[in-house]
């Protein structure tokens, strides 16, 4: 076999390669610690394939690739790759999807049931030294209402593999499931789920989670326009791309409440800026951008990065 040089922008294991060079026993796998365009020009310019996760790869970038066959991203998303530019240098461009398809799904519910049962309500509750004594003015245990999970609607936006997966959890806790999806009919019928359409799915659910890739199409989706057809005092969630949501709207209906709550993993900008204004509203959950995370799931995202570059060199 050719000696095929394999170059690494960045990865989730950070400098570890281990699994890397175990699966391309037979090529040379090199990690640069690049950012810049020049930088990324110069070390990549003769590779021949590519693994990358965050990294921007420009079209400055891809062309100056002169012998790239692959570029394979750790991660589902294609977003920081020039995808025009990659194709008329004839590169196939890879994302590695379902590594974190139970990841995700779990996130979801771990989300939507921390909002339901109040869970960091009560927490903060009892570190202030109270307890659940009920509340004669409000009639409740002093964070609010609780309602029967039971009764309640998860609406999906995209039914993928994970669209799929959520739905099985939150079948399994009672919850009726609707979904949206370009490629289904209305009234068709799922695992238990109902397809319907995109105006009844916001104005009937109680919680909107989405699970659409980002492209031009999608980008923005969730705006003042979309929200205003939701049910008022839903919760959004978002596990899938910030990009898929206007942050602008999200923050003036949370405040104004049409939205009831936001279940945040994905934002516009990561890390969230320390002044951003979703961090002043209480009538949101956040985590730091980590829904695709466990060592099982990061295990088998390297694995299936190196097979697609050796897939694809050996094609060649």
């Amino acid at each position: 076999m050719k000696s095929f040089l394999i170059a690494v922008t960045d990865s989730p294991a950070g400098n570890d390669l281990s699994i890397e060079r175990t699966v391309l026993s037979e090529m040379r796998v090199a990690l640069y610690q690049e950012r810049t365009k020049e930088g990324l020009i110069d070390v990549l310019r003769d590779c021949d394939a590519v693994m990358c996760m965050h990294v921007s790869l420009s079209r400055e970038v891809i062309e100056e690739m002169r012998h790239c066959k692959v570029i394979v991203r750790y991660g589902t998303g294609l977003d920081n790759i020039d995808l025009p530019a990659a194709a008329l240098r004839g590169i196939p461009v890879v994302g590695i999807h379902n590594y974190c398809t139970e990841e995700v799904a779990e996130h979801v519910l771990a989300l939507l049931l921390a909002w339901n049962r109040k869970i960091a309500a009560y927490d903060s509750f009892v570190r202030r030294g109270r307890w659940n004594q009920r509340r004669e003015s409000t009639g409740n245990w002093g964070c609010g209402q609780l309602f029967r999970l039971s009764n309640q609607t998860l609406g999906l936006v995209g039914f993928g593999l994970t669209g799929r997966a959520v739905a099985q959890r939150a079948l399994a806790f009672g919850m009726k499931v609707i979904a949206y999806s370009r490629s289904s009919r209305p009234g068709d019928h799922d695992m238990g789920v109902r397809m319907t359409t995109k105006n009844e799915l916001l104005a009937t659910s109680d919680y909107v989670s989405l699970h659409m890739p980002l492209t031009a199409e999608t980008t923005g989706w969730l705006d003042m326009e979309t929200i205003s057809l939701m049910k008022r005092g839903a919760v959004l969630i978002n596990t899938a791309r910030g990009g898929l949501v206007a942050e602008d709207a999200v923050i003036r209906s949370l405040s104004s409440g049409q939205l009831g709550g936001a279940l945040l993993d994905v934002y516009h900008k990561a890390p969230l800026p320390l002044d951003h204004p979703l961090r002043s509203l209480s009538n949101v959950i956040f985590t730091p951008h980590v829904a695709f995370y466990s060592e099982d799931s990061l295990s088998e995202l390297r694995h299936k990065a190196a097979e697609a570059v050796r897939d694809h060199l050996a094609v060649d």
